[in-house]
């Protein structure tokens, strides 16, 4: 319930102030009739006077008196309903899993880093639209677009080095997913959020986002991991902790590639951050 004038319910104050009158009102008649009236005496004329109608009477005053006071502050009951346009946004995070993102230049590995900074990312939203998509030799949607923000967190947080079981890392496989996904979500309203070490080891990814952009999407992208780089620990079925290997048998060492960011964010009007201190950074992408 609401009020259309709330400042006349400052007269309810009366109400008791009213009340406490009547009683030292009370109170002195009775004083008054016992110094004039001998005690003797004083049942019989006291007998007389019927104090419940009183106080009935009295009571009945008051709360015609509340009841003037609250009609003028005009009370509303029920509902309007608004009309309120809001220009929301359709946001795919797209997230490399393959083996380099077990790299731990970046504690405890990059992969660990990006789910923490996309947790930190969706905390901010505010009814737009999010959605997952794990990607490494090629991609798929692991959250459709939806405001069920537990979901995705949930959906993010399953993600290993095995969600896609096809090897590499292929960004323009997620680039074409995220711009399929969108279907007819508005013009101008969608982003693409690539988390990724930038190692790309097969499409094009900078040509795929400039196809991206003629569809009205905009890419930003975040690098994980650093220019000096490190080996990449897998563990074994024993336990063991080894370092991957190319096919000639040296030790791969994974480096973050964000010069090839740059283009593809850029090539959409986006723009690259390098993933450094989580909240901080996320706060730069809304």
């Amino acid at each position: 319930m609401t009020f259309g004038a709330p400042e006349w319910l400052w007269g309810l104050l009366l109400i008791p102030l009213l009340i406490a009158l009547f009683l030292r009102s009370e109170h002195r008649g009775l004083q008054r009739l016992q110094q004039f009236v001998s005690a003797r005496l004083l049942p019989q004329l006291a007998g007389t006077v019927n104090r419940p109608r009183r106080i009935i009477r009295f009571s009945l005053i008051l709360l015609g008196l509340a009841l003037a006071i609250v009609s003028l502050a005009q009370p509303r009951w029920g509902y309007t309903f608004e009309d309120v346009k809001r220009k929301g946004l359709d946001l795919l995070i797209a997230v490399d899993t393959s083996r380099s993102m077990l790299s731990n230049d970046v504690q405890p590995s990059r992969l660990e880093r990006v789910k923490l900074a996309i947790q930190d990312l969706i905390n901010e939203l505010q009814g737009d639209r999010v959605g997952l998509i794990a990607f490494a030799g090629r991609a798929f949607l692991q959250a459709p677009l939806t405001i069920d923000y537990d979901a995705v967190i949930e959906a993010v947080n399953d993600l290993d080095t095995k969600t896609i079981p096809e090897g590499g890392t292929n960004i323009s496989s997620a680039i074409t997913l995220a711009t399929q996904s969108f279907g007819k979500s508005a013009m101008g309203n969608r982003a693409l959020i690539i988390f990724t070490d930038g190692e790309e080891l097969s499409g094009d990814a900078v040509k795929t986002a400039k196809a991206a952009a003629d569809a009205g999407v905009r890419i930003f992208t975040v690098g994980v991991g650093t220019p000096q780089g490190s080996l990449i620990p897998v563990t074994g079925n024993d336990g063991e902790t080894s370092f991957v290997k190319d096919s000639a048998g040296q030790v791969v060492k994974s480096r973050l590639d964000d010069k090839r960011l740059r283009e593809v964010a850029e090539a959409t009007g986006g723009f690259y951050l390098h993933l450094e201190n989580g909240p901080r950074t996320m706060q730069q992408v809304q």
